[in-house]
């Protein structure tokens, strides 16, 4: 009988210390007064959510509509403006990249026209032994 006595008093210590963290400890109206203070600064936000759920698809594709036709005239805009300025330049094709551009001036010449000269079909670590400066 006297673990449960000593149980029950080491519960009500924390009890006890635990009121002490409580907010509405020792004033009854606390949290009565907290929830109408938080309901009176919510109450704008609250109608508004209730406002909306009561809107339809449409209603809220025409709101949208709003801001969103005007963003797709201006992007069709640009887009139009890229386009004709694309279409002006010179139809001229880029200058092709040589092997020799690739490799650039320290390769070895014998090795690149061996490489050249050859009939066989290229193949990756060949081309890899002659951009690292080795033999194929």
């Amino acid at each position: 009988m006297r673990d449960a006595a000593e149980a029950n008093m080491r519960e009500d210590d924390r009890m006890t210390s635990l009121e002490a963290l409580d907010p509405g400890h020792e004033r009854p109206g606390y949290w009565d007064d907290y929830r109408s203070r938080i309901m009176d600064r919510v109450a704008f936000e609250l109608a508004r959510r209730r406002a909306a759920a009561r809107e339809s698809v449409a209603a809220v594709l025409s709101g949208w509509s709003r801001s969103l036709i005007p963003a797709a005239v201006a992007a069709a805009a640009i887009a139009a403006v890229l386009v004709g300025t694309e279409a002006r330049r010179s139809s001229e094709p880029p200058p092709q990249l040589v092997m020799q551009d690739m490799l650039g001036e320290s390769a070895d010449d014998g090795a690149f026209e061996i490489l050249l000269s050859a009939d066989r079909t290229g193949n990756a670590g060949a081309f890899m032994a002659l951009v690292e400066g080795s033999r194929p």
